[in-house]
């Protein structure tokens, strides 16, 4: 059944216990803002809730539109309640809805790949992760423009309450220079989710790079320790990047190290006088499924491929496309293929 927000508690009691969660009054605040913007769908016996699932609603770029894009989290039930098929009945309610709804994508970062596989999941994205010594960060170069470091404003009665209002013209510049990037798959930052994200997962510095007043790049980034930690750098010309590189390695007298959890298409490794020294790693990052295929084709179009596509769960995606001999997939397969295809990347998951 669906819950409301009267049962949020009963929801974050079943979260912090499930996934070994101190309760605090911060993170109670997260889970408020985050069913803001979410269905959360429950399971009840006795009228307790023992099983869960959290469907937040958002926006991905796909073929140079908004498409409607689920993203799966906190599923989980008691210990003495798993094995049930509360779950099950969860994940098969949330799709449907979804599917009802006209969504085009689901997204979910998985605890067993082969688990959520049986409800048309399949593995979609990479992340890559670059730890390296802080002198062998690409030296960068000077460049016409010039970086700016910028301070966010937080909400005078809560210190750590990211308030929009109070940074328009920040805001404005981050949501510009995103939108220009090359962001196929990736989720379009709404204020909702720039003040969630913002106001409970980081507060970072901010760095901004213009040229003639404009905006080319940012760079969110972190202190931690003696590690310079790279939270996003998007950049629209290569002057950017160098000009960043530059920023970047600049601090290399107050760090030891530099890491980055970068999207997999970034090449840092290319730029690098020391590769060899540099530890990479491609790490398989989140599961995706199309939710209503008829809905993605009518903004995708037909794949340049023939196939005969099998749904388990939304019987309706059910079909044959293109001519000749096809290849069999299941929705999650065909979906995998597509994102690839079209080189789509995920830049973060709220």
């Amino acid at each position: 059944m669906n819950a409301n927000t009267k049962n949020n508690k009963e929801f974050l009691d079943l979260a912090t216990y499930a996934f070994h969660k101190p309760k605090t009054k911060e993170r109670a605040k997260a889970f408020d803002k985050l069913l803001e913007f979410s269905t959360p769908y429950g399971h009840y016996e006795n009228q307790k809730l023992t099983s869960m699932v959290i469907d937040s609603h958002f926006n991905v770029y796909w073929k140079n539109q908004e498409v409607k894009t689920s993203g799966i989290g906190y599923v989980a039930s008691y210990p003495e309640f798993r094995g049930n098929g509360a779950i099950r009945q969860l994940m098969t309610k949330s799709l449907r809805d979804n599917y009802e709804k006209g969504v085009i994508f689901s997204y979910l970062a998985p605890f067993s790949y082969a688990f959520y596989e049986k409800f048309g999941y399949h593995y979609a994205f990479n992340q890559k992760h670059y730890r390296l010594a802080a002198q062998d960060f690409p030296k960068g170069k000077r460049s016409a423009g010039e970086i700016s470091r910028e301070k966010f404003e937080f909400d005078d009665e809560n210190a750590s309450e990211f308030s929009i209002s109070k940074n328009t013209a920040l805001f404005k510049i981050l949501t510009e220079v995103h939108q220009k990037a090359d962001n196929q798959g990736s989720l379009i930052r709404s204020p909702e989710l720039w003040s969630y994200f913002f106001s409970f997962k980081s507060q970072p510095h901010c760095a901004i790079y213009r040229e003639n007043g404009r905006a080319l790049g940012y760079l969110l980034y972190e202190f931690s320790e003696m590690t310079f930690v790279i939270k996003e750098l998007i950049t629209l010309t290569d002057e950017a990047k160098q000009a960043f590189y530059r920023f970047i390695s600049s601090h290399a007298g107050s760090f030891s190290e530099i890491s980055w959890q970068a999207p997999s298409d970034i090449l840092l490794e290319e730029e690098l006088t020391e590769p060899q020294r540099a530890e990479i790693k491609l790490v398989p990052y989140m599961q995706a499924r199309i939710v209503n295929l008829q809905e993605f084709l009518k903004v995708h179009g037909q794949p340049d491929f023939s196939v005969e596509i099998t749904d388990e769960i939304i019987p309706e995606n059910n079909i044959s496309l293109g001519e000749g001999k096809r290849e069999k997939m299941t929705i999650g397969q065909f979906t995998a293929k597509i994102l690839k295809e079209n080189q789509a990347i995920l830049r973060e998951y709220f």
